[in-house]
């Protein structure tokens, strides 16, 4: 029998109408489910975190969906209201909290330049006044290829974590790239998921920020997860090309920009002017990535001389670039430029050294006893993170403690 263009149309139409209705139907089980997921994974759940931390109960939270944590960094210090906060880029999120006596918010990883550390600052200020606040510098930042203009007016970011279309695609193109399992994408259903781990990466390693607001690079340092800095080659490759955080000056730059090193002097008067003690240093570089760019020191005159001209301005800042000078060395990083946290726990300890004044918050007997007790490790076990323990997750056959 022939097939007349009449029933042609006939079955388009019916096709169509099919998948308008499996189309809807799918709509109606798959956008439900993937909220749900993300629910009990725990990826948007900003806002539990903080209330649960906040309580000092032990919760990571780690999330796969944004990490802009600007939004779940100032909840959780407008929640907790610390005595003392530590503001800089990622490389101070090692700075823990049990390392002081009074109450502490970890607010790193929120400054990539000078005029995002402004709008941090005036952020915190604005919700509550610490009695102190310690600032970790990047070199960087003094440098106009980083960033052209650092009185800039760049507020913080908001509303990362939320329930919208981008978040949702996540659970979904993590199984299609095989970073969850069936099994995970299945997990609400049958309670895979932990309370005490909200988002992916808490739940998968154990990765995350803790109640203080630092971060647990917990994966990598037990060797479920290959470092993606292995051996630092990602960073010398960064100095050896000259790119990103380790571009180097132009030839005829001397020391830091001076008008870089002006935007950090207004911050660091208004903090003052404000009443509140600023404690300043400039974080640590491993030994294999501070000897390259020892090997181009002309190329980072923002780097080698940046102590002296902040002196100049009447900024005290303690340099750690050379992790040497602490006692600290590359079996205590994470990676080429994030120390561990055995590493600040020597750089807090030489900071409180050198200004008394620091001595009414940390806790020495805690801080002497971590770099006594583990030295030569960048993570301080703890039961309540994993029982694993720390490997030599960099193969430099540094001697880790067995369980």
């Amino acid at each position: 029998m022939t097939t007349t263009p009449r029933n042609n149309a006939v079955y388009i139409r019916l096709y169509l109408k099919t998948l308008a209705v499996l189309i809807v139907l799918g709509a109606i089980l798959i956008v439900p489910y993937t909220c749900f997921w993300l629910y009990k994974s725990g990826d948007v759940a900003a806002e539990r975190a903080v209330e649960t931390q906040a309580a000092q109960k032990f919760v990571l939270f780690g999330s796969g969906v944004s990490q802009d944590f600007v939004d779940y960094k100032l909840r959780l210090y407008e929640a907790v209201k610390p005595d003392i906060a530590v503001v800089g880029s990622s490389r101070v999120m090692q700075l823990r909290g049990s390392a002081f006596r009074r109450s502490y918010v970890n607010v790193g990883g929120t400054a990539g330049n000078l005029p995002v550390l402004r709008s941090t600052l005036d952020a915190i200020l604005h919700l509550h006044k610490p009695a102190a606040v310690i600032l970790g510098l990047d070199f960087w930042w003094f440098m106009p290829q980083w960033n052209k203009d650092p009185f800039e007016n760049v507020p913080p970011t908001s509303g990362s974590y939320n329930y919208g279309f981008d978040s949702q695609k996540k659970p979904w193109d993590w199984l299609l790239d095989g970073k969850i399992s069936l099994a995970e994408f299945a997990a609400p259903l049958w309670g895979g998921f932990r309370d005490t781990r909200l988002g992916i990466m808490a739940q998968q390693t154990d990765d995350g920020f803790g109640p203080d607001g630092s971060w647990y690079y917990t994966g990598e340092i037990t060797g479920r997860r290959r470092p993606f800095d292995f051996q630092f080659n990602d960073t010398l490759k960064q100095v050896s090309h000259g790119i990103k955080a380790f571009f180097r000056a132009d030839s005829g730059q001397q020391g830091p920009a001076a008008e870089h090193l002006d935007a950090l002097s207004e911050i660091y008067c208004r903090l003052k002017a404000r009443g509140v003690a600023v404690f300043v240093f400039i974080a640590p570089l491993s030994e294999r990535v501070l000897a390259a760019m020892r090997e181009r020191e002309g190329g980072y005159p923002h780097l080698f001389g940046l102590r002296r001209a902040l002196l100049e301005r009447g900024i005290d800042a303690l340099d750690f670039t050379d992790p040497q000078i602490i006692g600290s060395n590359d079996c205590e990083f994470v990676d080429g430029f994030h120390g561990g946290e055995v590493t600040y726990m020597r750089i807090l300890r030489a900071m409180a050294d050198r200004w008394p004044a620091l001595l009414a918050y940390v806790n020495m007997e805690r801080i002497d006893a971590v770099i006594r007790d583990w030295k030569g490790h960048a993570l301080v076990a703890d039961e309540r993170l994993t029982t694993l323990p720390e490997t030599d997750f960099m193969r430099w056959n540094c001697p880790k403690r067995q369980p």
